[in-house]
């Protein structure tokens, strides 16, 4: 059943998988490298990033992990954006990053059970 927070906590762990891709470009072009490195690696990382999510972790993931290891790789994704943006920006930000995807999967995954 389709609840207005569960669709909200959807909504909104969709928007930080996207966060991560973008944190994954900048982090790419912040490298100390020449600019054809940083740009390679602007384009790279993101790209690299979106193709284990869809392999791995999306809901329609071309390989079916069994769930727990699903859950360890989303976890291990959004720990490497957390870190990739503790690098940009901070720590701080970095694991509030990781605290909101914990705290939004936890909630998706509370409101999966029928009531």
């Amino acid at each position: 059943m389709r609840t207005p927070i569960r669709a909200l906590a959807l909504l909104l762990l969709f928007l930080l998988e996207l966060a991560v891709l973008v944190i994954g470009a900048r982090w790419g072009w912040a490298l100390e490298a020449g600019l054809p490195l940083r740009l390679l690696s602007a384009v790279a990382v993101p790209l690299l990033l979106a193709a284990l999510w869809g392999v791995y972790g999306s809901p329609k993931a071309r390989i079916t992990l069994p769930l727990p290891a699903r859950y360890g790789f989303q976890a291990a994704w959004f720990v490497a954006g957390g870190a990739m943006l503790a690098a940009l920006a901070g720590p701080l930000l970095g694991g509030a990053l990781v605290a909101a995807w914990a705290a939004t999967a936890a909630l998706v995954r509370a409101t999966n059970r029928p009531t």
